[in-house]
């Protein structure tokens, strides 16, 4: 049996919960190779653009990674405003600080944020109440310290739409299987509607986004497809998982790879 090598040990679906003990690089890398891609670029500009940020505003992005959204923040509110960008990950922050100015970075629990109760113009959350422990937390977090009136944007993939390659092969769909059982919130995407209702948000509006990946190479980097297969090889004890990846690495068409993103926009009453 194929065991998996130490470079792919801290698996992507689970390793965002706790980066600082996970296979660091792998995340970052993931983080940058995502914020590159041309459909990631679209929906994000979309989450911008909707929140409506003035010059002065003062706003929070939660679960900011390498901050990339964060400085975008900041180029829309300008120096007399502030963007903050709150991660849990000492090594993610330590590369947002290195890459931008302009911005504030802190390191926090999300699930207890360090803001005074209707601090936030608005605050986005994108792609990370997936792997928190209390998603219902973290929105009653966000109500409490956006102003009435404030903007809130979350995004989240539901990964009972997640598709690999051919969704008619049993294989596929175990390794898909595999992949979603990774995630601790793994179809937070069609419960956000109503946690945010329940948390006592109004007006809300909801868009959907389709990610896809195309070719082996950039599938394996988002949805860490290899690490699935060996993952499902160790747990069944059958070659035929890594007999699938090997014919899908050496195929001649592209892979593809693609899940629902669930946009909800929302406003504290």
């Amino acid at each position: 049996m194929t065991h998996s090598d130490p470079e792919t040990d801290s698996y992507l679906a689970s390793g965002f919960r706790d980066v600082d003990t996970a296979a660091v690089d792998k995340m970052a890398r993931c983080l940058a190779y995502m914020d590159a891609l041309p459909g990631f670029q679209k929906y994000k500009a979309a989450i911008l653009e909707i929140m409506g940020l003035k010059r002065g505003s003062i706003t929070a992005d939660l679960g900011c990674g390498l901050g990339y959204d964060v400085q975008r923040l900041s180029d829309m509110v300008g120096s007399t405003g502030r963007a903050i960008g709150v991660d849990s990950s000492m090594a993610l922050l330590r590369s947002a600080n290195e890459g931008f100015s302009g911005a504030d970075f802190i390191q926090a629990d999300i699930q207890c944020l360090p803001f005074g109760g209707g601090v936030l113009d608005a605050c986005k959350i994108d792609r990370t109440l997936q792997h928190v422990e209390q998603p219902a937390a973290v929105l009653n977090e966000i109500f409490r310290t956006v102003r009435s009136g404030g903007a809130v944007v979350c995004a989240e993939p539901d990964w009972g739409t997640f598709v690999i390659d051919d969704a008619a092969d049993p294989v596929a769909r175990q390794i898909a299987q595999v992949w979603r059982e990774g995630f601790r919130n793994p179809h937070i995407g069609r419960e956000l509607r109503e946690r945010l209702e329940e948390a006592g948000f109004v007006d809300l509006q909801v868009q959907e986004a389709v990610l896809s990946t195309i070719g082996f190479a950039s599938c394996d980097m988002v949805f860490d497809i290899a690490q699935s297969a060996t993952q499902l090889a160790e747990r069944s004890g059958s070659e035929e998982p890594l007999e699938w990846l090997a014919t899908l690495r050496d195929r001649c068409d592209p892979v593809c790879c693609s899940v629902t993103l669930m946009i909800n926009f929302a406003k504290k009453p």
